[in-house]
Protein backbone atom coordinates (compact mmCIF):
# COMPACT_ATOMS: atom_id res chain seq x y z
CA UNK A 1 0.00 0.00 0.00
CA UNK A 2 1.19 3.29 -1.06
CA UNK A 3 2.24 6.08 1.94
CA UNK A 4 0.19 9.11 1.22
CA UNK A 5 -1.39 11.68 2.40
CA UNK A 6 -4.85 12.96 1.79
CA UNK A 7 -5.04 15.80 -0.45
CA UNK A 8 -7.28 18.24 0.53
CA UNK A 9 -5.54 18.77 4.52
CA UNK A 10 -2.30 17.32 4.24
CA UNK A 11 -3.37 15.18 7.38
CA UNK A 12 -0.59 11.95 7.65
CA UNK A 13 -2.51 9.02 8.59
CA UNK A 14 -2.19 6.26 6.99
CA UNK A 15 -1.74 2.48 7.52
CA UNK A 16 0.84 0.63 5.63
CA UNK A 17 0.38 -3.21 5.48
CA UNK A 18 1.62 -6.11 3.22
CA UNK A 19 0.77 -9.99 2.52
CA UNK A 20 3.03 -12.59 4.12
CA UNK A 21 3.72 -15.77 2.83
CA UNK A 22 1.31 -17.95 4.63
CA UNK A 23 -1.38 -15.47 2.91
CA UNK A 24 -1.82 -13.22 6.19
CA UNK A 25 -1.50 -9.50 6.44
CA UNK A 26 1.21 -7.85 8.20
CA UNK A 27 0.85 -4.35 9.57
CA UNK A 28 4.28 -2.67 8.12
CA UNK A 29 3.58 1.03 9.59
CA UNK A 30 1.07 2.97 10.93
CA UNK A 31 0.09 6.59 11.85
CA UNK A 32 -2.90 7.49 13.97
CA UNK A 33 -2.09 11.07 14.81
CA UNK A 34 -4.39 13.49 12.40
CA UNK A 35 -3.10 16.88 11.46
CA UNK A 36 -4.47 20.09 10.48
CA UNK A 37 -8.57 18.85 11.11
CA UNK A 38 -10.71 17.31 13.33
CA UNK A 39 -12.63 14.09 12.55
CA UNK A 40 -15.72 13.34 14.24
CA UNK A 41 -17.85 9.98 13.40
CA UNK A 42 -21.04 12.44 12.46
CA UNK A 43 -19.40 13.49 8.79
CA UNK A 44 -17.82 9.82 8.10
CA UNK A 45 -21.23 9.82 5.80
CA UNK A 46 -19.35 11.87 3.63
CA UNK A 47 -16.88 10.00 2.48
CA UNK A 48 -16.93 7.14 -0.23
CA UNK A 49 -15.37 4.68 1.57
CA UNK A 50 -17.73 4.81 4.74
CA UNK A 51 -20.95 4.17 2.54
CA UNK A 52 -20.40 1.55 0.22
CA UNK A 53 -21.79 -1.11 2.92
CA UNK A 54 -24.96 1.14 3.27
CA UNK A 55 -25.01 1.44 -0.72
CA UNK A 56 -25.73 -2.28 -1.08
CA UNK A 57 -28.15 -2.12 1.38
CA UNK A 58 -30.12 0.24 -0.15
CA UNK A 59 -29.29 -0.63 -3.78
CA UNK A 60 -32.05 -2.86 -4.38
CA UNK A 61 -34.58 -0.29 -3.35
CA UNK A 62 -33.08 2.63 -4.94
CA UNK A 63 -33.50 1.17 -8.44
CA UNK A 64 -36.91 -0.72 -8.03
CA UNK A 65 -38.41 2.72 -6.89
CA UNK A 66 -36.67 4.63 -9.42
CA UNK A 67 -38.15 1.94 -12.19
CA UNK A 68 -41.96 3.28 -10.72
CA UNK A 69 -40.84 6.58 -11.47
CA UNK A 70 -40.24 7.79 -7.85
CA UNK A 71 -37.96 10.93 -8.08
CA UNK A 72 -34.75 11.02 -6.39
CA UNK A 73 -35.72 13.57 -3.54
CA UNK A 74 -38.62 11.44 -2.26
CA UNK A 75 -36.56 8.10 -2.73
CA UNK A 76 -34.09 9.83 -0.89
CA UNK A 77 -36.64 11.22 1.72
CA UNK A 78 -37.81 7.70 2.15
CA UNK A 79 -35.29 6.04 3.42
CA UNK A 80 -33.93 8.73 5.64
CA UNK A 81 -37.36 8.58 7.37
CA UNK A 82 -36.32 5.01 7.80
CA UNK A 83 -32.69 5.82 9.62
CA UNK A 84 -35.07 8.75 12.01
CA UNK A 85 -33.53 11.27 9.59
CA UNK A 86 -31.32 12.93 7.19
CA UNK A 87 -28.57 13.08 9.73
CA UNK A 88 -28.65 9.36 10.23
CA UNK A 89 -28.92 8.09 6.37
CA UNK A 90 -25.05 8.10 5.27
CA UNK A 91 -25.99 8.85 1.88
CA UNK A 92 -27.05 12.30 0.03
CA UNK A 93 -29.36 12.60 -3.14
CA UNK A 94 -26.41 13.58 -5.49
CA UNK A 95 -24.88 10.09 -4.38
CA UNK A 96 -27.88 8.09 -5.02
CA UNK A 97 -28.24 9.98 -8.21
CA UNK A 98 -24.70 9.27 -8.63
CA UNK A 99 -25.42 5.40 -8.43
CA UNK A 100 -28.60 5.42 -10.96
CA UNK A 101 -26.50 7.69 -13.47
CA UNK A 102 -23.81 4.93 -13.11
CA UNK A 103 -26.18 2.13 -13.87
CA UNK A 104 -27.76 3.62 -16.95
CA UNK A 105 -24.36 4.04 -18.36
CA UNK A 106 -23.72 0.51 -17.78
CA UNK A 107 -26.91 -0.20 -19.56
CA UNK A 108 -26.15 1.88 -22.42
CA UNK A 109 -22.90 0.56 -23.68
CA UNK A 110 -24.63 -0.50 -26.79
CA UNK A 111 -25.62 3.21 -27.33
CA UNK A 112 -28.99 4.37 -26.90
CA UNK A 113 -30.91 3.06 -30.41
CA UNK A 114 -29.08 -0.37 -29.72
CA UNK A 115 -30.60 -0.72 -26.76
CA UNK A 116 -33.81 0.91 -27.60
CA UNK A 117 -34.36 -1.46 -31.15
CA UNK A 118 -33.32 -4.49 -28.46
CA UNK A 119 -35.91 -3.30 -26.44
CA UNK A 120 -38.65 -3.80 -28.98
CA UNK A 121 -37.17 -7.12 -30.21
CA UNK A 122 -37.60 -8.66 -26.63
CA UNK A 123 -41.19 -6.85 -26.79
CA UNK A 124 -41.78 -8.88 -30.24
CA UNK A 125 -40.61 -12.30 -28.98
CA UNK A 126 -43.18 -11.87 -26.10
CA UNK A 127 -45.85 -10.80 -28.42
CA UNK A 128 -45.81 -11.36 -32.07
CA UNK A 129 -48.54 -8.60 -32.44
CA UNK A 130 -46.04 -6.07 -31.13
CA UNK A 131 -45.30 -3.56 -34.35
CA UNK A 132 -42.07 -1.44 -34.34
CA UNK A 133 -39.87 -0.01 -37.21
CA UNK A 134 -37.07 2.34 -37.40
CA UNK A 135 -34.93 4.08 -39.81
CA UNK A 136 -31.71 5.56 -39.79
CA UNK A 137 -29.97 8.97 -41.10
CA UNK A 138 -27.12 9.06 -43.40
CA UNK A 139 -24.76 8.60 -40.60
CA UNK A 140 -26.58 5.52 -39.10
CA UNK A 141 -27.76 7.50 -36.48
CA UNK A 142 -31.36 6.36 -35.45
CA UNK A 143 -33.75 8.88 -37.79
CA UNK A 144 -37.51 8.14 -36.88
CA UNK A 145 -38.71 5.24 -35.03
CA UNK A 146 -42.66 4.34 -34.72
CA UNK A 147 -44.42 1.27 -32.58
CA UNK A 148 -47.82 0.04 -31.84
CA UNK A 149 -48.38 -2.75 -28.93
CA UNK A 150 -50.67 -5.30 -29.68
CA UNK A 151 -53.37 -3.94 -27.40
CA UNK A 152 -53.17 -0.82 -29.37
CA UNK A 153 -53.71 -2.82 -32.36
CA UNK A 154 -56.84 -4.84 -31.16
CA UNK A 155 -58.13 -1.58 -30.07
CA UNK A 156 -57.93 0.05 -33.06
CA UNK A 157 -60.47 -2.42 -34.42
CA UNK A 158 -63.25 -1.25 -32.25
CA UNK A 159 -62.20 2.53 -32.24
CA UNK A 160 -59.87 3.05 -34.94
CA UNK A 161 -63.45 5.08 -37.19
CA UNK A 162 -61.83 8.09 -35.81
CA UNK A 163 -58.44 9.32 -34.51
CA UNK A 164 -56.46 12.49 -33.43
CA UNK A 165 -52.47 13.00 -34.64
CA UNK A 166 -50.64 15.07 -33.12
CA UNK A 167 -46.82 15.50 -32.84
CA UNK A 168 -46.16 18.83 -30.81
CA UNK A 169 -45.06 16.62 -27.29
CA UNK A 170 -41.39 16.77 -26.91
CA UNK A 171 -40.50 14.67 -23.95
CA UNK A 172 -36.47 13.45 -24.50
CA UNK A 173 -33.38 14.83 -24.37
CA UNK A 174 -33.38 14.00 -27.83
CA UNK A 175 -35.75 16.81 -29.15
CA UNK A 176 -37.76 13.96 -30.55
CA UNK A 177 -41.24 15.17 -30.85
CA UNK A 178 -43.69 12.29 -29.55
CA UNK A 179 -46.26 12.00 -32.13
CA UNK A 180 -49.23 9.69 -31.34
CA UNK A 181 -52.50 8.55 -32.49
CA UNK A 182 -55.59 8.67 -30.34
CA UNK A 183 -59.10 7.23 -30.39
CA UNK A 184 -62.06 7.24 -28.43
CA UNK A 185 -63.03 4.39 -26.29
CA UNK A 186 -66.50 3.18 -25.03
CA UNK A 187 -66.56 5.24 -21.87
CA UNK A 188 -65.52 8.57 -23.98
CA UNK A 189 -61.80 7.92 -22.68
CA UNK A 190 -58.79 8.59 -24.82
CA UNK A 191 -57.12 5.33 -26.03
CA UNK A 192 -53.73 5.02 -27.88
CA UNK A 193 -53.39 3.09 -31.42
CA UNK A 194 -50.03 4.08 -31.80
CA UNK A 195 -46.62 6.06 -31.11
CA UNK A 196 -43.73 7.62 -33.25
CA UNK A 197 -40.72 9.34 -31.98
CA UNK A 198 -39.98 11.49 -35.10
CA UNK A 199 -36.71 13.89 -36.41
CA UNK A 200 -38.64 16.08 -38.47
CA UNK A 201 -42.50 17.65 -38.90
CA UNK A 202 -42.21 17.67 -42.86
CA UNK A 203 -43.82 15.63 -45.80
CA UNK A 204 -41.96 13.22 -46.10
CA UNK A 205 -41.40 12.08 -41.99
CA UNK A 206 -45.42 12.44 -41.89
CA UNK A 207 -45.88 10.07 -45.01
CA UNK A 208 -43.14 7.31 -43.68
CA UNK A 209 -45.65 7.39 -40.12
CA UNK A 210 -48.67 7.33 -41.69
CA UNK A 211 -48.10 4.74 -44.63
CA UNK A 212 -46.30 2.23 -42.41
CA UNK A 213 -49.52 3.00 -39.69
CA UNK A 214 -51.99 2.35 -41.73
CA UNK A 215 -50.00 -0.89 -42.81
CA UNK A 216 -50.02 -1.84 -39.31
CA UNK A 217 -53.27 -1.53 -38.96
CA UNK A 218 -53.91 -4.41 -41.76
CA UNK A 219 -54.40 -1.61 -44.67
CA UNK A 220 -57.72 -0.32 -43.07
CA UNK A 221 -57.30 3.81 -43.06
CA UNK A 222 -59.66 6.12 -40.25
CA UNK A 223 -62.74 7.19 -41.26
CA UNK A 224 -62.01 11.11 -40.07
CA UNK A 225 -58.61 11.76 -38.37
CA UNK A 226 -57.89 15.30 -36.62
CA UNK A 227 -54.90 16.94 -36.79
CA UNK A 228 -53.58 20.32 -36.15
CA UNK A 229 -53.77 23.31 -39.33
CA UNK A 230 -50.22 22.08 -40.93
CA UNK A 231 -49.93 22.18 -45.15
CA UNK A 232 -47.42 19.20 -44.74
CA UNK A 233 -49.41 16.61 -43.07
CA UNK A 234 -52.56 17.87 -45.10
CA UNK A 235 -50.76 16.82 -48.69
CA UNK A 236 -49.73 13.46 -47.07
CA UNK A 237 -53.14 12.98 -45.49
CA UNK A 238 -54.41 13.31 -48.81
CA UNK A 239 -51.99 11.10 -50.62
CA UNK A 240 -52.34 8.19 -47.93
CA UNK A 241 -55.88 8.21 -46.91
CA UNK A 242 -57.61 9.35 -50.00
CA UNK A 243 -60.67 8.09 -48.70
CA UNK A 244 -60.57 9.58 -44.88
CA UNK A 245 -61.85 12.66 -44.23
CA UNK A 246 -59.22 15.64 -42.57
CA UNK A 247 -60.63 17.80 -40.14
CA UNK A 248 -58.34 20.54 -38.42
CA UNK A 249 -58.37 21.22 -34.76
CA UNK A 250 -60.80 24.28 -34.13
CA UNK A 251 -58.96 25.26 -30.99
CA UNK A 252 -55.69 25.81 -32.60
CA UNK A 253 -57.53 28.31 -34.86
CA UNK A 254 -58.71 29.87 -32.76
CA UNK A 255 -56.37 30.32 -30.45
CA UNK A 256 -55.13 32.54 -33.52
CA UNK A 257 -57.48 34.96 -32.95
CA UNK A 258 -55.54 37.64 -30.76
CA UNK A 259 -52.52 37.48 -32.59
CA UNK A 260 -54.42 37.71 -35.90
CA UNK A 261 -56.92 40.31 -35.21
CA UNK A 262 -55.36 42.21 -31.74
CA UNK A 263 -54.78 45.36 -33.89
CA UNK A 264 -58.49 46.11 -34.87
CA UNK A 265 -60.34 48.42 -32.74
CA UNK A 266 -63.26 46.52 -32.01
CA UNK A 267 -61.66 43.18 -31.93
CA UNK A 268 -63.90 42.45 -29.20
CA UNK A 269 -66.59 42.67 -30.86
CA UNK A 270 -65.32 40.95 -34.28
CA UNK A 271 -64.16 38.15 -32.48
CA UNK A 272 -68.18 37.45 -31.10
CA UNK A 273 -69.27 38.13 -34.31
CA UNK A 274 -66.85 35.75 -35.99
CA UNK A 275 -67.38 32.77 -33.06
CA UNK A 276 -71.24 33.44 -33.45
CA UNK A 277 -70.95 32.70 -36.94
CA UNK A 278 -68.65 29.18 -35.85
CA UNK A 279 -70.64 28.24 -33.09
CA UNK A 280 -74.21 29.26 -33.49
CA UNK A 281 -74.59 27.67 -37.47
CA UNK A 282 -75.92 24.55 -37.88
CA UNK A 283 -76.36 24.30 -41.41
CA UNK A 284 -73.44 25.27 -43.95
CA UNK A 285 -76.01 28.21 -45.43
CA UNK A 286 -76.31 29.48 -42.00
CA UNK A 287 -72.43 29.77 -41.44
CA UNK A 288 -71.93 31.53 -44.89
CA UNK A 289 -74.50 33.93 -44.28
CA UNK A 290 -73.29 34.88 -40.57
CA UNK A 291 -69.69 34.70 -41.60
CA UNK A 292 -70.19 37.17 -44.48
CA UNK A 293 -71.88 39.66 -42.46
CA UNK A 294 -69.76 40.21 -40.26
CA UNK A 295 -66.84 40.46 -42.81
CA UNK A 296 -68.96 43.10 -44.23
CA UNK A 297 -69.87 44.83 -41.12
CA UNK A 298 -65.95 45.27 -39.71
CA UNK A 299 -64.54 45.71 -43.55
CA UNK A 300 -62.11 42.29 -42.99
CA UNK A 301 -62.29 41.53 -46.43
CA UNK A 302 -58.96 42.44 -47.30
CA UNK A 303 -57.55 40.13 -44.02
CA UNK A 304 -55.71 37.81 -45.96
CA UNK A 305 -55.67 35.12 -42.58
CA UNK A 306 -59.26 35.71 -42.77
CA UNK A 307 -59.87 35.01 -46.53
CA UNK A 308 -57.71 31.46 -45.98
CA UNK A 309 -60.01 30.45 -43.34
CA UNK A 310 -62.60 30.55 -45.25
CA UNK A 311 -61.66 29.17 -48.44
CA UNK A 312 -60.59 26.02 -46.31
CA UNK A 313 -63.92 26.41 -44.13
CA UNK A 314 -64.57 22.72 -45.01
CA UNK A 315 -61.12 21.05 -42.98
CA UNK A 316 -62.62 22.89 -39.85
CA UNK A 317 -65.93 24.90 -39.83
CA UNK A 318 -68.07 22.68 -37.25
CA UNK A 319 -71.61 22.55 -40.05
CA UNK A 320 -69.20 21.20 -42.83
CA UNK A 321 -68.29 18.09 -40.49
CA UNK A 322 -71.94 16.92 -38.86
CA UNK A 323 -72.49 14.64 -41.98
CA UNK A 324 -70.09 11.91 -40.03
CA UNK A 325 -69.53 10.17 -37.01
CA UNK A 326 -66.36 12.22 -34.73
CA UNK A 327 -67.27 10.35 -31.53
CA UNK A 328 -66.84 13.68 -29.99
CA UNK A 329 -64.25 15.43 -30.89
CA UNK A 330 -63.27 18.21 -32.99
CA UNK A 331 -59.76 19.26 -30.89
CA UNK A 332 -56.33 18.23 -30.57
CA UNK A 333 -57.55 18.39 -26.85
CA UNK A 334 -57.66 14.94 -26.51
CA UNK A 335 -54.36 13.96 -27.19
CA UNK A 336 -53.48 16.93 -25.33
CA UNK A 337 -54.92 15.25 -22.39
CA UNK A 338 -53.14 12.00 -23.24
CA UNK A 339 -49.69 13.91 -22.80
CA UNK A 340 -50.61 15.17 -20.07
CA UNK A 341 -50.90 12.13 -18.36
CA UNK A 342 -47.72 10.75 -20.10
CA UNK A 343 -46.01 13.51 -18.01
CA UNK A 344 -46.39 11.42 -15.17
CA UNK A 345 -44.26 8.81 -16.65
CA UNK A 346 -41.89 10.87 -19.10
CA UNK A 347 -39.68 13.89 -18.41
CA UNK A 348 -37.53 15.69 -21.04
CA UNK A 349 -34.57 13.80 -19.64
CA UNK A 350 -35.95 10.39 -20.44
CA UNK A 351 -33.32 8.28 -22.31
CA UNK A 352 -34.47 6.27 -25.47
CA UNK A 353 -33.56 3.17 -23.59
CA UNK A 354 -35.88 4.30 -21.18
CA UNK A 355 -38.86 5.56 -23.39
CA UNK A 356 -40.44 2.68 -24.34
CA UNK A 357 -40.48 0.87 -20.93
CA UNK A 358 -42.10 3.54 -19.49
CA UNK A 359 -44.24 4.21 -21.99
CA UNK A 360 -45.72 0.63 -21.56
CA UNK A 361 -46.17 0.92 -17.59
CA UNK A 362 -48.34 3.66 -18.47
CA UNK A 363 -50.04 1.68 -20.82
CA UNK A 364 -50.87 -0.65 -18.04
CA UNK A 365 -51.98 2.05 -15.90
CA UNK A 366 -54.29 3.11 -19.00
CA UNK A 367 -55.76 -0.19 -19.51
CA UNK A 368 -55.90 -0.28 -15.19
CA UNK A 369 -58.28 2.38 -15.76
CA UNK A 370 -60.19 0.96 -18.68
CA UNK A 371 -61.10 -2.14 -16.73
CA UNK A 372 -62.54 -0.29 -13.31
CA UNK A 373 -64.79 1.86 -15.39
CA UNK A 374 -66.03 -1.52 -17.10
CA UNK A 375 -66.79 -2.87 -13.88
CA UNK A 376 -67.84 0.48 -12.51
CA UNK A 377 -70.37 -0.15 -15.71
CA UNK A 378 -71.21 -3.36 -15.04
CA UNK A 379 -71.91 -3.04 -11.44
CA UNK A 380 -73.33 0.45 -10.64
CA UNK A 381 -76.47 2.06 -12.54
CA UNK A 382 -77.32 5.70 -12.19
CA UNK A 383 -80.79 6.70 -11.61
CA UNK A 384 -83.05 7.91 -14.36
CA UNK A 385 -83.58 11.51 -14.29
CA UNK A 386 -86.76 11.77 -16.39
CA UNK A 387 -89.97 9.42 -16.94
CA UNK A 388 -88.91 9.01 -20.94
CA UNK A 389 -88.73 5.39 -21.94
CA UNK A 390 -86.24 6.16 -24.35
CA UNK A 391 -83.44 7.05 -21.39
CA UNK A 392 -84.54 3.80 -19.61
CA UNK A 393 -83.71 1.39 -22.97
CA UNK A 394 -80.29 3.57 -22.95
CA UNK A 395 -79.55 2.94 -19.27
CA UNK A 396 -79.91 -0.84 -19.61
CA UNK A 397 -77.29 -0.88 -22.46
CA UNK A 398 -74.48 1.94 -22.82
CA UNK A 399 -71.49 2.26 -20.62
CA UNK A 400 -72.03 4.93 -17.81
CA UNK A 401 -69.93 8.02 -18.93
CA UNK A 402 -72.09 8.15 -22.55
CA UNK A 403 -75.17 7.30 -20.26
CA UNK A 404 -74.81 10.80 -18.43
CA UNK A 405 -74.95 12.17 -22.03
CA UNK A 406 -78.05 10.91 -22.86
CA UNK A 407 -79.51 12.06 -19.66
CA UNK A 408 -77.95 15.18 -20.45
CA UNK A 409 -79.92 15.62 -23.62
CA UNK A 410 -82.97 14.46 -21.50
CA UNK A 411 -82.65 17.22 -19.29
CA UNK A 412 -82.28 19.75 -21.66
CA UNK A 413 -85.23 18.40 -23.21
CA UNK A 414 -87.00 21.35 -20.37
CA UNK A 415 -86.02 24.08 -22.78
CA UNK A 416 -87.62 21.94 -26.56
CA UNK A 417 -90.93 22.55 -27.15
CA UNK A 418 -92.72 21.56 -30.81
CA UNK A 419 -94.15 24.48 -32.33
CA UNK A 420 -94.72 22.96 -35.89
CA UNK A 421 -95.51 19.76 -37.64
CA UNK A 422 -96.09 19.04 -41.29
CA UNK A 423 -96.51 15.89 -43.61
CA UNK A 424 -93.56 15.68 -46.23
CA UNK A 425 -94.33 12.09 -47.48
CA UNK A 426 -96.41 9.12 -46.35
CA UNK A 427 -95.86 7.79 -42.81
CA UNK A 428 -92.55 11.02 -42.61
CA UNK A 429 -93.37 14.27 -40.09
CA UNK A 430 -91.30 17.28 -40.18
CA UNK A 431 -91.68 18.65 -36.91
CA UNK A 432 -90.08 22.58 -36.19
CA UNK A 433 -88.66 22.15 -32.86
CA UNK A 434 -87.78 25.49 -30.51
CA UNK A 435 -84.78 25.44 -28.40
CA UNK A 436 -82.67 27.60 -26.44
CA UNK A 437 -79.15 28.30 -27.63
CA UNK A 438 -76.17 26.39 -25.24
CA UNK A 439 -73.20 27.92 -24.68
CA UNK A 440 -70.19 26.13 -22.57
CA UNK A 441 -69.32 27.46 -19.58
CA UNK A 442 -65.60 27.89 -19.80
CA UNK A 443 -65.32 28.08 -15.75
CA UNK A 444 -67.48 24.76 -14.98
CA UNK A 445 -66.93 23.11 -18.72
CA UNK A 446 -70.98 22.34 -18.53
CA UNK A 447 -72.99 23.68 -21.04
CA UNK A 448 -75.86 26.30 -20.17
CA UNK A 449 -78.89 27.99 -21.87
CA UNK A 450 -79.01 31.39 -23.24
CA UNK A 451 -82.31 33.53 -23.48
CA UNK A 452 -82.11 33.50 -27.44
CA UNK A 453 -83.85 30.79 -29.58
CA UNK A 454 -83.37 28.91 -32.40
CA UNK A 455 -85.43 26.30 -34.45
CA UNK A 456 -84.61 23.23 -35.69
CA UNK A 457 -86.48 20.72 -38.28
CA UNK A 458 -86.78 16.94 -37.24
CA UNK A 459 -88.10 14.33 -39.85
CA UNK A 460 -89.69 11.42 -38.47
CA UNK A 461 -91.24 7.91 -39.71
CA UNK A 462 -93.94 6.76 -38.02
CA UNK A 463 -93.85 3.54 -39.28
CA UNK A 464 -90.09 2.84 -38.98
CA UNK A 465 -89.64 4.71 -35.69
CA UNK A 466 -86.34 6.29 -37.67
CA UNK A 467 -85.77 10.40 -37.50
CA UNK A 468 -83.17 12.81 -38.62
CA UNK A 469 -82.55 16.09 -36.94
CA UNK A 470 -80.66 19.05 -38.88
CA UNK A 471 -78.49 19.63 -35.27
CA UNK A 472 -76.72 16.16 -36.57
CA UNK A 473 -76.17 15.71 -32.80
CA UNK A 474 -76.55 11.64 -33.54
CA UNK A 475 -74.87 11.35 -36.81
CA UNK A 476 -71.86 13.27 -35.42
CA UNK A 477 -71.44 12.28 -31.72
CA UNK A 478 -73.36 9.19 -31.56
CA UNK A 479 -76.08 10.23 -29.01
CA UNK A 480 -79.63 11.01 -29.68
CA UNK A 481 -80.84 14.74 -29.86
CA UNK A 482 -82.98 16.18 -27.68
CA UNK A 483 -85.13 17.57 -30.50
CA UNK A 484 -85.53 13.25 -31.70
CA UNK A 485 -86.28 12.46 -27.86
CA UNK A 486 -89.07 15.19 -27.98
CA UNK A 487 -90.66 13.82 -31.25
CA UNK A 488 -90.37 10.47 -29.66
CA UNK A 489 -92.25 11.40 -26.20
CA UNK A 490 -95.06 13.29 -28.52
CA UNK A 491 -95.82 9.93 -30.88
CA UNK A 492 -95.68 8.17 -27.77
CA UNK A 493 -92.51 6.27 -29.12
CA UNK A 494 -91.22 3.20 -26.51
CA UNK A 495 -88.80 1.35 -28.94
CA UNK A 496 -85.20 2.64 -30.07
CA UNK A 497 -84.68 1.80 -33.84
CA UNK A 498 -80.98 0.47 -34.09
CA UNK A 499 -80.02 3.41 -35.77
CA UNK A 500 -79.47 5.59 -32.78
CA UNK A 501 -77.75 2.36 -30.70
CA UNK A 502 -74.12 3.00 -31.23
CA UNK A 503 -72.27 -0.14 -30.96
CA UNK A 504 -69.00 1.66 -29.49
CA UNK A 505 -70.95 3.13 -26.74
CA UNK A 506 -72.51 0.00 -25.48
CA UNK A 507 -71.14 -2.07 -22.29
CA UNK A 508 -72.56 -5.55 -23.39
CA UNK A 509 -70.06 -5.78 -25.82
CA UNK A 510 -67.20 -8.33 -25.72
CA UNK A 511 -63.84 -6.72 -27.38
CA UNK A 512 -60.72 -8.24 -28.00
CA UNK A 513 -58.32 -5.43 -26.98
CA UNK A 514 -59.63 -5.88 -23.44
CA UNK A 515 -58.88 -9.93 -23.45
Amino acid sequence: MANRKTKKVGCPVMLHAKVTKDGKWQIRNVVLQHQNHEPVPSISKYISMFHREDLNAVRRRLFQHHDEGVSIPQIHSALAAERNGVENFPMSERQLRNVVDKEKRLKMMEGDANAMAAYFHRMSTDNQNFFHLHRLDDDERLKDVMWVDARSRAAYIEFGDVVCFDSTYLTNRYLLPFANFVGVNHHGQSVLLGCALISHEDAETFEWVFSNWISCMGGKAPSGILTDQDAAMKKVIAKVMPNTRHRWCLWHILNKLPLKLGGYDKYDEIKQALLRAIYDSYTVEKFENSWNEAIDAYNLGENTWLKGLYQEREWWIPPYMKDMFWAGMRSTQRVESMNSFFDKYLKKQTRLYEFVQQYCKAMERRAEDEKQADADSARFCHQLVSDFPIERVFQKIYTSAKFVEVQQECLKNLYVSIVGCKVVDENVLEYTIEDRVWVRDPNTRKDVPTRRKREYEVKYNSNSYEAWCVCKLMESSGIICRHIIAVFEKNDVEEVHDMFILRQWRKDVQRKHTM
